[in-house]
């Protein structure tokens, strides 16, 4: 459960109540990074969800333990940015269990854990990907192919100062 248990530690050091409040450079840029990943994921692994809402427990299997029961779960408001947190959680879960396809893709969710850990978030308005001002068209197309982004903190840290384009 050490996966798990470190999820559910991240999960609950975030500060939900002011996600979306603040709009800084490397929110896009972790959107951007998580929008690739979801489409690299969803191609081999298409589960029933409403993309770019990866839901683990479609598409992979569900996990032993309920996470549905953690109340760090409940105190998430936004139920988009609740089924993120819930398919990390999930996620973690399954890699404690040992399966393959999420210990291959135990990275999968990062940019939008980051994301909230900064305090931005991203919604769906009319087929498009809003996150910090910005706009992304949401389309599988040419995302695979997309080189993968820098998500370090250094990288992020250093686009919300200007450093970097």
């Amino acid at each position: 459960m050490e996966n798990l248990n470190q999820a559910i530690k991240r999960i609950s050091a975030i500060d939900w109540s002011i996600i979306g409040n603040k709009q800084a450079r490397s929110h896009v840029h972790l959107s951007k990074e998580y929008l690739r990943r979801a489409s690299i994921f969803l191609e081999y692994y298409p589960g029933p969800c409403r993309y770019p809402f990866i839901v683990i427990s479609n598409s992979i299997t569900k996990p032993q333990v309920n996470v549905d029961d953690l109340q760090i779960l409940k105190e998430i408001d936004n139920s988009y940015v609740r089924e993120i947190a819930k398919s990390y959680l999930e996620l973690n879960a399954l890699m404690d269990e040992g399966n393959q396809i999420a210990i291959d893709n135990k990275d999968l969710l990062e940019p939008a854990i980051k994301l909230y850990e900064r305090g931005g978030h991203f919604f769906i308005r009319g087929g498009y990907l809003n996150v910090a001002g910005a706009t992304d068209l949401l389309s599988l197309t040419n995302r695979v192919a997309r080189e993968p982004l820098d998500i370090s903190d250094e990288t992020l840290d250093a686009l919300d100062n200007g450093q970097n384009s």
